[in-house]
């Protein structure tokens, strides 16, 4: 499939020379945008910060059930066998809700980092749309579509920079 889009491509610069020598493409590292601008670094610490927290907790949690499971276990002996059923499959319970508590936990922060980096792609688009009317380019590539490109068609710094003025952080929802 990439081979044709290739081919096709290539048949198509190079019929219609005259267009081909005023068309104006360039670059642009969206990874590098989403990793080192403000508001992605900003997106970065507040998840850093959920998750430790949650860590936190659940480290805090577990080290409660690890207790209870001695106190059952040295209490085998003493404990009716109904009753120390009734504890083991409450301890069970505390150690699956435990269990989806983090899964969610994690679910949540996945869905937290999508939503922001949406909100920052979506501003990304437009700002590449003013800049590619102001500065009359055709067509703007996404780096990691590129095999080898020229260093002055990459944008990214100027985007960046764009950015960076334009969203200074996003809150996590």
């Amino acid at each position: 499939m990439k081979s044709l889009l290739f081919i096709l491509s290539l048949i198509l610069f190079t019929t219609n020379s005259v267009y081909a020598n005023d068309l104006k493409i360039v670059y642009i590292d969206t990874d590098k945008i989403l990793n080192e601008s403000n508001a992605g670094k900003d997106i970065k610490k507040q998840l850093d910060l959920i998750n430790k927290k949650n860590i936190s907790k659940f480290n805090q949690i577990e080290k409660e059930l690890v207790e209870e499971d001695k106190k059952i276990s040295q209490q085998k002996n003493i404990l009716s066998k109904e009753e120390l059923e009734k504890k083991i499959k409450e301890f069970k319970k505390k150690a699956i809700k435990l269990n989806n508590d983090v899964k969610n936990n994690k679910n949540d922060l996945i869905k937290k980092n999508k939503n922001a980096t949406e909100k920052i792609l979506s501003s990304l688009n437009s700002i590449l749309s003013d800049y590619a009317s102001k500065n009359s380019i055709q067509i703007i590539l996404q780096k990691r579509h590129i095999a080898i490109g020229r260093e002055d068609l990459d944008i990214t710094s100027e985007i960046l920079d764009t950015i960076n003025v334009k969203i200074k952080n996003i809150k996590l929802q």
